[in-house]
């Protein structure tokens, strides 16, 4: 079951959301099922326990996180 982000073309509003099989999700704002599927980070599992880095859940990948597209969540360990 996977997590996918998704942005209303009615309102706007930008989610993400479980996606079961078959399951056609809608908007949590204005109930609209019109959404565009976005592309979103994964989560990469760390070697021996150590955390993850502290832009890993807050970057886009277009510099909001401050790292102007070289984003240090997906840097070499």
């Amino acid at each position: 079951m996977p997590i996918y982000a998704y942005r209303c073309r009615d309102c706007g509003k930008e989610f993400s959301t479980l996606v079961m099989s078959g399951e056609t999700p809608a908007c949590e704002a204005c109930a609209s099922a019109d959404l565009e599927q976005q592309l979103s980070l994964i989560a990469v599992p760390n070697k021996g326990g150590e955390s993850a880095p502290a832009t890993a859940g807050a970057c886009d990948m277009m510099g909001g996180c401050g790292c102007a597209g070289a984003c240090p969540a997906f840097a070499d360990a």
